[in-house]
């Protein structure tokens, strides 16, 4: 084998080892109205957004999108439960722009804990606003899927991760 030869091999062994390092992680959010009761649902309904996260090694980029806010937007956040559907503590301010309607990002590097709450469906994205200071839209960051459409169901195993909570 001549050396021109061993090094155009080398060159593709080298270009396809490269390219079998792990790939970038997708993760979709769709943010709907938090939990309300009676005294907030009249200003809660009708708002909706949608989001999307990369994780590259242990960086986690945030971009997305909301609207329909019946009050400006105050705050928006990214954080951590103990499983979905269950408010948790406040991880990072994300950056907002806008009012009633209006756009998300953020970028965070993950610690191991962060790390395993997000492969467990346990990190979420929160906006808060003027009429809803605690919590106006919430979305959990999970597996990016394949979704159904308007009374559709959703087919598979699902993508929602199990999760246990322990009561104490």
């Amino acid at each position: 084998m001549s050396l021109r030869a061993a090094v155009i091999i080398g060159l593709i062994l080298g270009v396809c080892v490269t390219s079998s390092v792990a790939a970038a992680e997708k993760y979709q959010v769709y943010l709907s109205p938090m939990p309300f009761n009676d005294a907030t649902q009249p200003f809660m309904t009708g708002a909706k957004g949608t989001a999307s996260a990369t994780l590259d090694g242990n960086t986690l980029s945030i971009s997305g999108s909301f609207t329909g806010l019946s009050g400006p937007a105050t705050k928006a956040h990214l954080s951590m439960s103990r499983g979905p559907g269950i408010h948790g503590t406040p991880l990072m301010d994300l950056t907002l722009a806008g009012g009633l309607s209006g756009k998300v990002t953020g970028q965070l590097k993950l610690d191991q804990a962060q790390l395993a709450a997000l492969k467990g469906g346990r990190l979420y994205i929160q906006i808060d606003s003027e009429k809803a200071p605690a919590g106006h839209l919430w979305g959990w960051l999970l597996d990016e899927h394949e979704v159904a459409g308007q009374n559709v169901p959703q087919k598979g195993s699902g993508f929602i991760p199990p999760f246990a909570v322990r009561t104490k």
